[in-house]
Order: C-alpha cells, then sequence, then structure tokens
C-alpha cells in the first residue's frame, strides 16, 4: 500500500504528495511465481486475483465475458479467491453456460504462478485503494488490464505499462477486446515493463522513509 503523507504525525506537519511504496520482497516473488506451472492450455487466459465481493467487478466481468464470446472472441478467465459473492457468481455462471471458459479457481495458498503463467491479468474493480497485487504482476512482467479507478492509475501508465478502462460491460469489453486482437499493444506494454521492478526497489524506498524521519525529526 502507498503511503500519501500531507498529515500531522506526532504533531509534526509533514508536506503534501509525498508517496511511499511499500517495500516488496522481489526475489522472494519470484520464486514464488516459480513452484509450478498451471496448465492453461491454448485459449487467452486472464487472471485476477481477489475478494469475490461485488466492488471487486466481477459480476460485470462476468457479463462481458459472455458478450464478448457471443461475438467470437474467444478466451478464458480465472478468478483466484473466495468470498460472499461466490454463489452468486456459480449460479450465474451456470445459467450463461460458461463454465468451462469462466472459473472460480478458489483460495490458493500461492497465487503467482497463475499470474506468471497466464497470458494477461485483470482487475475490474469498482473501486480500489492501491492493490499490491497490481505492483506484484508488474513485477512478474504481466500485461495488465485494469479499471481506472483509486490508487490505480497512479500504478499503471494507460497503454504503456499496462490497459485502463472505465468501470462498465462497455469499458471491459473494449479492454479485453485489445488485448486479444491487438498484439502491438500487448507488445508494447511488455517491452516497457522489462524495466518496471526498478520502481520497486527496496533501497530507494527504504530511503525515502527514512529522508521522511529525518525530515520530521528536524521540524
Amino acid at each position: 500500500m502507498q503511503r500519501c503523507l500531507g498529515s500531522k504525525i506526532s504533531g509534526c506537519e509533514i508536506s503534501p504528495g509525498q508517496v511511499v511504496l511499500n517495500a516488496i520482497p522481489i526475489e522472494e516473488l519470484k520464486v514464488k511465481a516459480k513452484a509450478f506451472k498451471p496448465e492453461f492450455g491454448s485459449t487467452p487466459t486472464f487472471v485476477s486475483v481477489g475478494r469475490l465481493h461485488f466492488r471487486k467487478g466481477y459480476r460485470t466481468l462476468l457479463e462481458t465475458h459472455k458478450k464478448l464470446l457471443d461475438d467470437g472472441f474467444n478466451h478464458h478467465i480465472d478468478i483466484i479467491g473466495d468470498g460472499e459473492d461466490y454463489e452468486i457468481l456459480s449460479k450465474r455462471i451456470d445459467e450463461l453456460g460458461v463454465q468451462n471458459s469462466f472459473k472460480l479457481l478458489g483460495t490458493q495458498m500461492n497465487p503467482y504462478p497463475y499470474v506468471k503463467n497466464a497470458d494477461f491479468y485483470i482487475m475490474p474493480s469498482e473501486s480500489e485503494g492501491w492493490p499490491l497485487i497490481i505492483a506484484e504482476t508488474l513485477i512478474l512482467q504481466k500485461p495488465i488490464l485494469a479499471t481506472n479507478v483509486g490508487g490505480i492509475p497512479e500504478m499503471i501508465e494507460h497503454n504503456v505499462t499496462g490497459y485502463l478502462t472505465e468501470y462498465s460491460e462497455e469499458g471491459l469489453y473494449t479492454g479485453i477486446k485489445e488485448f486479444l486482437t491487438n498484439k502491438k499493444t500487448v507488445e508494447n506494454i511488455q517491452i516497457n515493463l522489462k524495466n518496471i521492478e526498478s520502481r520497486f526497489d527496496n533501497k530507494k524506498i527504504f530511503d525515502a522513509v527514512e529522508e521522511i524521519i529525518e525530515t520530521i525529526i528536524k521540524k
């Protein structure tokens, strides 16, 4: 989670607009991502990790998925996570007849091999804060399609390090279709992700925190 420091800490004023990212154990993340290799087959596959809650947008994503299939855009979507929407989503999956292409995988102790080996990552949320999984997926250099909400646009530059869309069936439809049909868009994002890891360099993060603490002490 990011920390936007623009408030008082122990009675000291901190200048607004200063952002510090949480440290991420990058090498440990990479090791976990190689723990096993899920079998996705040859169909383009989107993976998402999140709680099954209506604000995560999975109901909207499911309806969008069906429309894309009906229009001839073949793809799979695998959701990792559990929550109060499980029964609602499961019932709707059956109603739409997409059991083989929209799967609820439940809670996984290690979701990173799924993220690493899928073709794309998708976050269809109606609202978000600063989702750590987005940072981790960027480090794993996986193209991300996400809604332009909350702190996500601070993490992803549209059409550069990922693809941002509005939260709606139409927005998700456009974004998924873009990933499925425009190789140039995907290739450009993959190129720009090659050095993304430097954004999450732990030394830089710790140095930034130290600088903030020193500033507070001096005041």
